[in-house]
């Protein structure tokens, strides 16, 4: 009996370490468009701005079919200025922007090798992103807030070499996440990637 469970033992042991050595690593960036929406509930207000932003990621291939994925990013601020009654009847004239100060998503991706150089993938998850939205003294006081919202999205990717991918892939990282009493945020982004896999 002992024999059979140190046999077991080391059957599982080299297992383990066969499935370990599948596990591929990669780090890259995705540079390209983020959406920065806005809206406030109780004055029927809704504001759009697309602006520049990007990320780091670092990720593991599991296998063919499923990996896991960590990004860290930021965009640049988009601004709206507006004339008396623009946002609300009676407003007075004023400027609000938008920015994701930072956002950490933590995603799971599943893939689809169509052939040997290039493959589809679809990433689930949550996002934990800082959005500031500030405006003009005569329009409020603007705020700050941190929260965490769904993430889902889709992407392809290019085998260029062995070390190296490019790809191109869209996120929708939040979907109206309250971050006032009256107030929900979307956070989405379209862009390109490039990938060092090691």
């Amino acid at each position: 009996m002992k024999r059979v469970l140190v046999g077991a033992a080391m059957i599982m042991a080299g297992s383990v370490t066969a499935q370990a050595q599948d596990f591929k690593p990669y780090a890259g960036v995705g540079i390209g468009a983020f959406g920065l929406e806005m809206k406030d509930t109780s004055i029927n207000f809704k504001q759009k701005n697309t602006v520049l932003g990007g990320f780091a990621k670092f990720g593991v291939d599991v296998n063919d079919y499923f990996g896991a994925e960590l990004r860290v990013g930021t965009t640049a601020k988009g601004d709206k200025t507006y004339g008396v009654g623009g946002v609300a009847a009676g407003s007075p004239a004023g400027t609000i922007g938008q920015k994701a100060d930072y956002f950490v998503s933590y995603l799971a991706k599943l893939q689809y090798p169509v052939s040997q150089d290039f493959r589809l993938y679809a990433m689930l998850g949550a996002t934990t992103a800082k959005s500031k939205i500030t405006m003009t003294p005569a329009l409020g006081t603007g705020s700050s807030k941190t929260k965490t919202g769904f993430s889902y999205g889709a992407g392809g990717d290019f085998t260029v070499n062995d070390q190296l991918s490019v790809g191109a892939e869209w996120m929708q990282y939040w979907t109206n996440v309250t971050v006032t009493t009256n107030g929900k945020v979307k956070i989405w982004g379209a862009v390109g990637t490039l990938t060092m896999h090691f």
